[in-house]
């Protein structure tokens, strides 16, 4: 029979009551929805980049309250992502103004420059407005929309993994194609996981790409964050996945989200969580609907969460009034894990209007209010 000493018994009881608040702990992920409309040099200036700061420095003063541990951005950073565009001036048959968006992507540089100085991981996904050649030339005598979209030379230079904002991070674990996909680490709860920043309807390189990432990061629960993955709730096709491959990537081997779920996620058991933002519903009295929540089970049987989280659409302000604030509104998605009663809570609140959504059974953006608030249970791969 073993015998302890008291001091090997003092140091046995002080490390279990070190290791249980390791885990039963509450901490919580946050989430950035589609950001253009704060970024967009054409919607009132510096209203819009005011707001995106304010977000910002909301994550990062309220870290230690909620324990923030992560950060993820679902795309769509700026909206227009091709260095210039021309528009016509209302009111004129035949002028045009010709913007230098290299405006926007500073203004989103120096919203994400509060977040990255902190020592919080964040992980950026790219949306369609992001890419080169998003072209919004849309007039007669102008080139017409580019499609396919490509190219990712300005996220890159502002968001890959030699920019200032991830250069040297020991939580950022490498990036594929221009910086387009990439991964980070961060622990929550006693746990550490994988997140995967997966680039709009990812290529077949890209996925393996992201399963070598996984292949060699084995056991670790994944969160994935891509642009494009729901419809909002009020579609007539709700909850289907959202396909918007014609309108983007014609021609090329991007994959739909059915087909990235076929090829990738389903295959993956440790895979849980799937966010996503880009689609939302037409504004009306400053009010738009992006949310959505889906529920598929993969090839191990495990419930995997898809969550839709995309408020560009609305333009209440803090007066009340539609169109007092550049669409988005401040509003941000948190997910709060709570390990004592193994729960994750959904919940979405804006720093400019200092609100929460769904509260009450409030339709805030006019679908039901546990779209905007809800809870899950731990699914298997957090045990």
């Amino acid at each position: 029979m073993r015998i302890f000493s008291l001091r090997q018994a003092a140091v046995a009881l002080c490390a279990a009551f070190v290791a249980v608040p390791a885990w039963a702990e509450t901490f919580s992920v946050a989430v950035v929805p589609d950001t253009q409309n704060y970024s967009d040099a054409t919607l009132p200036q510096p209203r819009g980049a005011d707001t995106f700061a304010q977000q910002m420095q909301y994550l990062v003063d309220s870290r230690g309250e909620k324990n923030l541990v992560f950060v993820t951005f679902v795309g769509d950073i700026v909206q227009h992502g091709d260095g210039q565009f021309r528009q016509k001036i209302e009111g004129t048959a035949d002028q045009f103004r010709t913007w230098d968006t290299r405006a926007e992507w500073d203004n989103a540089n120096r919203a994400v420059s509060i977040l990255s100085r902190s020592p919080i991981p964040f992980g950026m996904s790219p949306g369609n407005h992001d890419y080169d050649n998003y072209s919004w030339w849309a007039e007669p005598d102008g080139p017409g929309a580019s499609r396919p979209l490509a190219g990712g030379r300005a996220w890159d230079y502002y968001f890959g993994p030699s920019s200032r904002h991830l250069a040297g991070k020991p939580w950022y674990g490498g990036a594929f194609n221009q910086g387009l996909n990439s991964y980070q680490f961060f622990t929550g709860g006693g746990m550490r996981f994988l997140h995967l920043s997966l680039e709009m309807q990812p290529t077949p390189a890209a996925l393996d790409w992201a399963q070598g990432v996984i292949d060699a990061n084995p056991g670790l629960p994944i969160i994935v964050t891509t642009h494009e993955w729901l419809v909002p709730v009020l579609a007539k096709t709700s909850p289907a996945r959202s396909n918007g491959y014609e309108a983007y990537f014609a021609g090329t081997d991007h994959l739909p989200p059915d087909a990235v779920w076929d090829r990738f996620i389903r295959k993956n058991a440790r895979i849980f969580l799937i966010l996503s933002g880009h689609n939302w519903t037409p504004t009306v009295n400053g009010v738009s609907q992006g949310e959505n929540l889906r529920i598929d089970r993969n090839d191990a049987g495990q419930p995997v969460y898809q969550v839709l989280q995309d408020y560009q659409g609305n333009t209440i302000g803090p007066d009340g009034k539609p169109g007092s604030a550049n669409g988005g509104a401040g509003w941000l998605r948190f997910m709060e894990f709570d390990t004592d009663r193994r729960k994750i809570r959904f919940y979405t609140y804006s720093p400019l209007l200092h609100r929460y959504a769904g509260r009450n059974g409030e339709k805030t953006f006019g679908a039901p209010a546990r779209y905007s608030e809800f809870e899950l249970d731990f699914p298997p791969q957090l045990r």
